[in-house]
């Protein structure tokens, strides 16, 4: 096998893209850029290899040869000693579907497929615009408000409570951006701090699905929730499954739909020319909301562990290495979009890689689109006149696995 030549070997970004330096945290992109020009099959002093090219990253997400691995149930022991792996958070991430392969995944997964076919999905749409209107309702009440906090989280939220069949007099308790294990999916450790914190916010969120299940087996509906008490009762799930994965709804659901959303706003405002464009045909939302995806992605990047030894663009991986896919910088790589840095609403026939490939190609794309189109045409409709601060954003702190707006602020 080749291996890879010395300059790229010796090569060393200008901030670490598994670290969340505040300077790479507000622009990411141009150390993506860095790595697809000089090393797109990097070996971090972490040891594992990170992708950032758009031919290797599309590759291995979709390659037989790769699984979803997750490198911290692999190098955790090693690292902080066999006992870490039974704490909650990590004990409750090796329950969810996204963390399994093979066989395991196609069982969970086919439990919950039912859940986000395209009907369903198309039929939450009035759903949805009852919510952006009731949140825009309490927003123009206030002399300035939070597009993030008010608009862009609270209806993600919603829309899985209530597809999981969570009462509506409970929704305020997930109505706020809170501990919800997404924490744990970043590459830096959790501090002893974090890691309580995700612990006890994990095992309340347990309490309350236990509750939740013991309601739909008295009260069954046409919801997620019941949907996999029926799947439990068929012996495809555990018990232990079908709490996690209604959890993992709210980790990898919520969060980047609101990321989403947010994102795209502010390229949006950003580049006025395209504002213009989109509220003059809104024909072209589809395809909008498309393009944000691609431009600023909510999930940076995903995992893959290699199930043989192979060789990827000269890297010679061993069979159990871990490979961080750094999809949005494949998003940026003009070998597969042209002009891959201008964000261009026109874009037709636009695959973007932030929801992975392959097997585990997310189950909830479609939904995220369409909560992202319902929430801007309500948005453009009732606050024509919005005015949001894009100057200098409010990015999400200590995260390179997100990437999202933590606030912003905004006048109607």
């Amino acid at each position: 096998m080749s291996t890879l030549s010395s300059d790229v070997a010796a090569f060393v970004p200008a901030f670490d893209p598994l670290v969340p330096h505040p300077a790479h945290v507000r622009d990411p992109y141009r150390v993506y850029r860095q790595l697809r020009e000089h090393a797109p099959m990097y070996r971090s002093p972490h040891g594992v290899w990170v992708a950032s090219a758009h031919r290797e990253v599309s590759y291995m997400l979709k390659d037989a040869n790769f699984g979803r691995g997750y490198f911290y149930f692999e190098n955790m022991a090693e690292r902080l000693g066999p006992g870490i792996l039974d704490q909650p958070v990590y004990a409750s991430a090796r329950n969810m579907m996204v963390m399994k392969d093979g066989d395991d995944h196609l069982r969970v997964r086919s439990a919950v497929a039912r859940s986000f076919s395209l009907k369903r999905v198309e039929a939450l749409r009035p759903f949805m615009r009852s919510v952006m209107n009731r949140l825009i309702d309490d927003a123009l009440g206030k002399t300035s408000f939070d597009v993030m906090l008010d608009l862009a989280f609270p209806l993600p939220s919603a829309v899985i409570c209530h597809l999981i069949g969570i009462p509506e007099h409970d929704w305020p308790k997930f109505s706020q951006r809170s501990a919800n294990g997404s924490r744990a999916l970043e590459p830096a450790p959790l501090s002893p701090l974090e890691l309580f914190e995700q612990n006890k916010a994990i095992n309340e969120s347990h309490e309350y699905f236990q509750w939740l299940i013991e309601l739909r087996r008295r009260e069954p509906g046409d919801d997620l929730t019941s949907q996999l008490i029926a799947a439990e009762a068929e012996g495809k799930v555990t018990r232990a499954e079908t709490i996690d994965n209604l959890r993992m709804m709210f980790v990898g659901g919520q969060e980047t739909t609101v990321n989403t959303i947010g994102n795209g706003l502010l390229a949006l405002y950003q580049h006025p020319d395209q504002l213009r464009a989109l509220k003059s045909d809104m024909t072209l939302l589809p395809d909008a909301v498309t393009e944000m995806v691609r431009y600023d992605s909510a999930v940076q990047m995903t995992p893959r562990q290699a199930r043989v030894d192979i060789e990827v663009a000269g890297a010679s991986i061993k069979a159990g290495e871990t490979i961080l896919c750094i999809v949005a910088s494949a998003n940026r790589d003009s070998s597969a979009w042209p002009d891959a840095d201008r964000f261009d609403i026109s874009r037709r026939n636009s695959y973007p890689l932030s929801f992975g490939g392959g097997p585990h190609y997310c189950l909830g794309a479609q939904l995220g689109q369409v909560e992202t189109e319902v929430a801007l045409q309500t948005i453009f409709e009732r606050l024509p006149d919005l005015r949001p601060e894009v100057d200098n954003p409010r990015w999400l702190p200590g995260t390179v696995v997100f990437r999202g707006l933590q606030s912003l602020p905004a006048t109607a």
